[in-house]
């Protein structure tokens, strides 16, 4: 069975340079450059930029022509008059730079959701990465306990053999086998499926992921940890309520009426006259829409500064949370290091030896045994509720966008 887990972890992805395993950060970068989300946000960021050119631009001017008394009039002369003109609409208000303003701000919107979106990817990567290594390790040491699983069944098949060891002791060392077979079964079924999340996330076929390696016996001591101002939820949140206010400012500002300005020229058949006019309009503006929709516009941009203290809060919470998580794994990891592993390893020394010299049972040295692949499991799962939540005071801190 380890012998699946471990091929499965050994294929070589392609394109990426020499054979060899995949570190973190080839995921990322594998990841960044795949995400579909990130694609279609980096679009709407470039979207964005191109409204700007057209916002704020001039009214396109018109051309008008007008045509009198063709044809007969009521004298039956012909008194035509002919105008050609062009006329210009002029905002006032400020109205063109308050609508480039606000086509400003929605790039910093798309900009900032960009970057949030970054986050939320190099998230769920660093997590699919350390579930796959997790099982790595454990497959590890599932494979020592195999290969001791299966000497211990030659030793008991020997020692009933000659007559020293009970068929019991045979039965029970390979009852401990098949445990640990039926247990690396589950670990195969997990792990194809943490590679089956990585590859989706990395964008590569699963059977082109190879073994992953990381520092994940490495840990960090964390002093305490602080929210950050600058993080992508914040600052899209903050950029969203200063494009909320310039909208406000924007409708504000078309209760203003435009001028149009306008001139040409004129030909009177009837005495052959050719003039120049000249024309000016300015639309009476009787109901102030624009002063309801920027009083709303300013009730929505307070309402979205609100909820981003909220989400500062709540942020906050979920860092410290993290970094208290982290903390308490980090003891629990070295606790196991340091005390219980080197116990546990001592305790089965003394259990072999002692059954070698026949003062402990066979039942004893198997118990020894799987107590010491225990401890050392646990050992790797600490270390992976560690780096879980190391990930998640990385993800808070806005690192590695």
């Amino acid at each position: 069975m380890i012998k699946h887990i471990l091929l499965l972890c050994s294929i070589v992805v392609t394109g990426l340079g020499e054979p060899g395993p995949l570190t973190l950060e080839q995921a990322l970068e594998l990841a960044r450059n795949y995400s579909p989300e990130l694609r279609a946000a980096r679009m709407y960021v470039q979207s964005a930029e191109k409204d700007i050119a057209s916002a704020g631009t001039w009214k396109n001017p018109k051309l008008a022509l007008e045509a009198e008394g063709i044809g007969w009039d009521n004298d039956l002369f012909s008194e035509g008059e002919y105008t050609v003109g062009l006329s210009q609409e002029f905002q006032r208000g400020g109205k063109q730079g308050k609508e480039r303003n606000t086509a400003f701000k929605a790039v910093d919107v798309a900009g900032y959701a960009l970057a949030e979106k970054t986050v939320g990817l190099v998230d769920a990567v660093r997590e699919a990465f350390i579930e796959v290594v997790y099982l790595q390790e454990s497959g590890k040491v599932q494979a020592e306990q195999e290969e001791l699983g299966r000497a211990f069944v030659e030793v008991a098949k020997r020692r009933h053999e000659v007559g020293v060891g009970s068929e019991l002791e045979m039965v029970q060392a390979e009852l401990e086998l098949e445990k640990t077979l039926f247990a690396q079964t589950c670990c195969l079924g997990e792990l194809i499926a943490a590679q089956e999340k990585l590859a989706s996330l990395v964008g590569i076929p699963v059977k082109e992921l190879p073994e992953l390696i990381a520092s994940y016996f490495d840990l960090e001591i964390l002093g305490t940890q602080v929210l950050d101002d600058a993080h992508p939820t914040l600052r899209r949140m903050g950029a969203e309520a200063e494009r909320v206010r310039a909208e406000a400012q924007w409708a504000k500002s078309k209760d203003t009426s435009n001028v149009i300005l306008g001139g040409g020229y004129k030909y009177e058949e009837a005495g052959e006259v050719n003039t120049f006019v000249f024309s000016a309009k300015i639309p009476l503006s009787f109901n102030k829409r624009g002063r309801a929709e920027y009083a709303a516009g300013l009730l929505r941009t307070d309402a979205v500064l609100a909820e981003r203290e909220e989400m500062r809060r709540s942020l906050q919470f979920e860092l410290s949370e993290a970094t208290a998580l982290y903390k308490g794994a980090v003891a629990q990891a070295e606790m196991g290091r340091g005390k219980l592993i080197p116990k546990a390893m001592q305790a089965y020394e003394l259990s072999r030896a002692g059954y070698e010299a026949g003062r402990f049972s066979w039942l004893e040295l198997i118990a020894a045994q799987q107590h010491l692949a225990d401890i050392r499991i646990g050992y790797i799962e600490a270390l992976k509720e560690a780096h879980l939540a190391r990930i998640k005071i990385l993800k808070l801190k806005a690192e590695g966008i």
